[in-house]
């Protein structure tokens, strides 16, 4: 990957060790580094504040980075904060509206890892709130369902019934949210009870969310490698067995390959094994990572292509099919590819 790129690599933790430090001072040695590419890509990745406050403020490299860029980023800083404290306002509202209810409310995604994850909830860009309600559609009225979805439209807050569609992939995977929500934990948020998931099925979930991503968006990559780091409990042998149950193992094999080979991330020695990801699969995935890595910069990122105009191909586009397994390239095929063409 470019020069530019690898200190994007470099950058976005939370974290600055000296490796990391001595990387970016040898990349500003050998290259004549453009920060307008590197902070234009931080901003389409979701990670803009975090890698400006490292290379300005926690690197002490005393870089020559333009005084626009950093007056730029500042701004972006506080937008994201004031942003993020305003849609966790709507989010205490939402849960109060359903525990009224007696409707039980798991927060998925990035709601999840800015209480157990990130330091401050300005270093990322902000993401939809993702809730999931504890009922089906066909066990509640459609008076009442059609109140609850013109109440969170309103809110702007993102949900599902039971089950969400971001995790199984609309369908393409046989997630098992019986099971997730049997294993989920109630915590108090602002007062208000809120289910999430265990370590486990949040892991799974974010190398969902990062396939889905084509695996390289660096956001993704940072939520997995921060939650490795700060999750210290984390059962990998029942995270296997449930990834395995789910079907889904060789997407989490690939998302932490990818993570450990560009953010960096603690796997322990039986980790990547536990899996059971076979040989050839492996193999391949392997290759395709590491070929990624040395001779593609990193792409686009899908949501910022505008859905009226045709996405430019990349080979990142390859990545997550190598991980489906041949009833979901199916079923991806047949009910989300085709259908639009």
């Amino acid at each position: 990957m470019r020069p530019e790129d690898q200190l994007l690599f470099a950058c976005t933790r939370q974290v600055m060790q000296e490796e990391h430090r001595q990387a970016i001072l040898e990349l500003n040695r050998q290259y004549n580094l453009s920060w307008d590419i590197v902070f234009s890509k931080a901003e389409q990745h979701g990670v803009a504040p975090l890698v400006y406050i490292n290379l300005c403020q926690r690197s002490s490299l005393n870089l020559d980075i333009p005084r626009p860029i950093a007056e730029h980023y500042h701004m972006v800083m506080l937008r994201n904060t004031i942003m993020k404290e305003q849609r966790v306002r709507k989010l205490e509202e939402v849960l109060a509206f359903f525990s009224e209810r007696s409707i039980e409310v798991m927060l998925f995604k990035g709601g999840v890892l800015d209480l157990l994850v990130y330091d401050n909830p300005g270093y990322v860009t902000p993401r939809d709130i993702d809730v999931i309600l504890r009922c089906r559609q066909d066990e509640i009225s459609g008076a009442e369902r059609q109140a609850f979805m013109d109440y969170l439209h309103r809110t702007g807050i993102e949900y599902d019934f039971y089950e969400h569609h971001d995790m199984n992939i609309n369908g393409a995977l046989p997630i098992d949210f019986s099971r997730i929500w049997q294993d989920a934990k109630k915590i108090d948020f602002r007062g208000q009870p809120v289910y999430i998931m265990c370590l486990e099925d949040m892991l799974i979930s974010l190398c969902i969310n990062s396939c889905r991503k084509r695996f390289f968006r660096l956001k993704s990559l940072l939520d997995i490698a921060e939650t490795l780091r700060v999750v210290k409990d984390l059962q990998w042998e029942l995270m296997a067995e449930k990834a395995i149950a789910y079907d889904c193992q060789n997407i989490i094999y690939t998302a932490l390959l990818a993570t450990s080979l560009t953010l960096g991330c603690d796997i322990p020695d039986k980790g990547m094994e536990s899996l059971k990801v076979g040989k050839i699969s492996a193999a391949m995935i392997g290759s395709a990572v590491s070929l990624l890595i040395r001779y593609t910069s990193l792409p686009a990122t899908p949501d910022l292509v505008s859905s009226t105009k045709r996405r430019p191909f990349d080979f990142f586009l390859l990545l997550p099919y190598l991980a489906y397994r041949g009833y979901q390239v199916r079923y991806k095929l047949f009910n989300e590819i085709l259908p639009h063409r």
